[in-house]
């Protein structure tokens, strides 16, 4: 069901209906499940020697658009256990260095601040050194300035565009992270994006536990309506981008992966190449294939370049297809398939908040009481905080997810003098 690479066309030829098994622990637990044949649809990302879909059946394969500008390119379009078996600056060991513990790199995206940043002081404070390091990108001195001195290390600060290109910061971030000197790298690490209006939604030891127990990276999908598509390039079907929050978390494998695949160029022109955004945005007309493609690069990209765009012959075709290094696994594939994946950050789209299906901001947004209501937004732009009760604090406690936004900075506690003591005592304890 793949398309591979030509380069590696003669080996996947000779070795049919066999997974090539990455040297590193990772890709082996990740790929050891798919050496078998499955009665279901199975993404193999490098792993088919068949160079023609099946008729009426989707798969996901790498884009053949936006090709690498410069030699390094081979590496950029490898896939699946073939590019966890590349070359990479980061991935190479050194028996000089300890083995340790999986960490968690926090990656702030912010403009002039991150948001209630006492509370984040709190929160890492909470935990032990060894098993986290926070990074932050500023647009604007200002906030440079205010996590001077914190264990939030800002880095370096790349042109950023909103929407057009927030992936370079984003990716700045990966870069620091990948660079960490300190003991040899972990394939349980997690590089986990936070938005800087985002507030932790439980302890530190148990966002920690969590995301290092999980192998494969965390995305959520947004429903089908929201995914964007043009005419395949093989003459028929579609060529589809899933969409996903920006607020990912990737395994070490995948930013070691996305930081290869971004540094050389690939899929820069993902924005003009799905025509995103040409059309007046209506939100009464936006549903699965039917060409009328928004969002942002930084709710692409790193979907498509890791796991490549799903080419769908048949757009009322229903299926699944299964992702390898997926948090969920499975990829539903319909005209109204609705949340999917693993969803780390609430946020409020009001659109989809009643989605069928499983619905986790639904179930959490049902249990707020009224002084914890957020501010709706609208199609374009999520909802928000401003004011919040305590009841509302311990519902972000006990919901299933692992942060929330969007919090304006020093919002008001409804009942109670201070917001950051009651969000510390309330939700971090």
């Amino acid at each position: 069901m793949m398309h591979l690479p030509a380069a590696m066309m003669a080996t996947a030829g000779a070795l049919p209906r066999r997974c090539y098994l990455s040297k590193s622990l990772l890709a082996l637990l990740a790929f050891a499940s798919l050496c078998r044949d499955s009665e279901g649809l199975v993404m193999r990302s490098g792993l088919s020697n068949s160079t023609n879909s099946t008729e009426g059946i989707a798969y996901f394969s790498t884009p053949n658009f936006g090709p690498a500008p410069n030699a390094t390119a081979t590496t950029a379009h490898l896939t699946g256990a073939a590019a966890l078996n590349a070359s990479s600056s980061f991935s190479t060991t050194n028996s000089s260095r300890q083995s340790r513990a999986p960490r968690v790199y926090f990656m702030f995206l912010a403009v002039d601040k991150v948001s209630n940043l006492d509370v984040w002081k709190a929160f890492l404070a909470a935990a032990p050194p060894s098993q986290y390091k926070a990074f932050v990108h500023c647009k604007l001195p200002s906030c440079q300035q205010q996590v001077a001195g914190s264990v939030i290390q800002a880095v370096h600060t790349v042109p950023s565009y909103y929407c057009t290109d927030l992936v370079s910061p984003m990716q700045q971030m990966v870069y620091y992270a990948l660079q960490d000197p300190d003991g040899l790298a972990n394939p349980y690490d997690k590089f986990a994006f936070v938005s800087d209006s985002s507030l932790p939604a439980k302890p530190f030891s148990y966002v920690y536990s969590t995301l290092s127990s999980r192998l494969g990276s965390d995305f959520c999908i947004f429903p089908s309506g929201e995914w964007a598509d043009v005419p395949s390039s093989s003459g028929y079907g579609l060529e589809i981008a899933v969409k996903s929050h920006q607020w990912v978390t990737l395994n070490r494998a995948h930013a070691e992966k996305s930081w290869e695949l971004w540094r050389t160029g690939t899929l820069h022109n993902f924005m003009p190449y799905f025509r995103m955004n040409s059309m007046p945005m209506l939100p009464s007309n936006n549903s699965y294939a039917d060409q009328r493609n928004y969002g942002c690069l930084d709710e692409f990209w790193y979907m498509i370049a890791l796991f490549g765009t799903l080419h769908q012959p048949n757009a009322q075709q229903v299926q699944d297809v299964h992702l390898p290094l997926f948090t969920g696994s499975t990829m539903h594939i319909s005209n109204n398939a609705g949340w999917q994946g693993e969803c780390d950050t609430f946020v409020l789209w009001s659109k989809y908040l009643y989605t069928w299906g499983n619905n986790p901001f639904n179930s959490f947004y049902s249990t707020l009481d009224a002084a914890s209501t957020p501010h709706g937004g609208n199609f374009a732009r999520p909802g928000w905080w401003d004011t919040i009760s305590t009841h509302g604090l311990r519902a972000i406690r006990h919901s299933p997810f692992l942060f929330v936004r969007k919090f304006i900075d020093n919002p008001r506690l409804a009942d109670g003098p201070n917001f950051v003591q009651a969000y510390v005592a309330n939700v971090l304890w």
